[in-house]
């Protein structure tokens, strides 16, 4: 009986250890997503870049990061002493001396460089986010910063980040050539999609998706805006393990499990006229293999999944 009793109590640590482990991975994939999404808003509303410690030397990581920024339709204002042209634009001394706003400073750390007072300028300059390629800032420009309301980024690339994020030139994105010709998301997706709330039990979310036969499901608000996406991996990495009880066990985990658990939020979103090649870029960068369609009000209207983009390129091939 003793013996009995300790293999029980091993087998419902393991079972309780491998569970608390499905939470924990899934937590941390919400955050991650969470993390590149405030990324990718960020870029979003920069257009305006002050570099900062940028080398003349043509094969520098600075100068070849400068050159893509250009390349993607970006405003670049070099920072550069003594320098009175860098890549064909006109240079300035400090940040005091550039007109108008900036959006974003670019900074590569250098020998002798005054980074407390580059921040202080950068507050009074009204710099939206302070952007250090390699190293880390002192505490005390962090500090400097945190109290002007300049977001800091740190250990990241910012030419890679918005290639990630933007992969064709941003006045593309914003403003479509007049003219081209491209098949819509409206014209591929499927349209009026299954929804559910976030308070609503993972148990009816797989109900709603057994009985639509689909992966994914938007996540909305009480108003029916879009707060997340819910897709059958998100499912799979809460779910209990059959392993952990009987069948009766795993269900009432289920319906005691709510959506907000497992969805993830603020997910990436495409408008109805958007190209369908610029859904499958976003699908692409992001990983992810179903992209909700929303109106102006942020209410979902359709669903593009990866099935959609395939129908699609089998459907060229078969034309030519």
């Amino acid at each position: 009986m003793a013996k009995r009793q300790i293999r029980e109590g091993h087998l419902y640590r393991e079972r309780r250890a491998e569970v608390l482990e499905k939470f924990q991975r899934a937590a941390i994939a919400r955050e991650e997503y969470l993390l590149r999404k405030q990324r990718k808003e960020i870029l979003e509303k920069c257009r305006r870049i002050g570099i900062v410690g940028a080398s003349l030397d043509r094969q520098s990581q600075s100068y070849v990061a400068a050159e893509k920024l250009l390349g993607l339709g970006l405003e670049i204002v070099p920072l550069l002493p003594g320098c009175e042209t860098y890549l064909g634009m006109r240079t300035f001394t400090s940040l005091k001396d550039v007109p108008g706003d900036l959006d974003i400073l670019l900074v590569y750390f250098k020998a002798g460089m005054d980074l407390t007072q580059l921040a202080q300028e950068a507050v009074e300059k009204r710099v939206k986010v302070f952007w250090v390629e390699e190293g880390s800032a002192p505490a005390e420009v962090k500090e400097i910063l945190a109290n002007g309301r300049v977001r800091v980024v740190e250990h990241e690339s910012l030419e890679r980040e918005y290639v990630k994020n933007f992969p064709f030139p941003l006045h593309e994105w914003m403003y479509p050539p007049v003219g081209r010709r491209s098949v819509t998301v409206r014209q591929r997706m499927t349209g009026n999609p299954v929804t559910v709330r976030a308070k609503e039990s993972i148990h009816d979310a797989i109900d709603k998706m057994r009985k639509g036969h689909f992966r994914h499901l938007p996540v909305v608000d009480e108003q029916g805006r879009l707060i997340g996406m819910l897709s059958d991996r998100d499912i799979r990495l809460i779910r209990p393990s059959r392993a952990f009880g009987p069948g009766e066990d795993e269900a009432i985990q289920l319906w005691s499990t709510s959506v907000r658990q497992a969805a993830v939020f603020d997910p990436v979103s495409i408008e109805p006229d958007a190209s369908l090649g610029q859904a499958a870029e976003l699908m692409l960068r992001w990983e992810i293999g179903g992209l909700p369609v929303v109106d102006e009000k942020g209410a979902p209207v359709g669903i593009l999944t990866y099935t959609d983009l395939l129908r699609e390129f089998l459907a060229r091939e078969t034309q030519t």
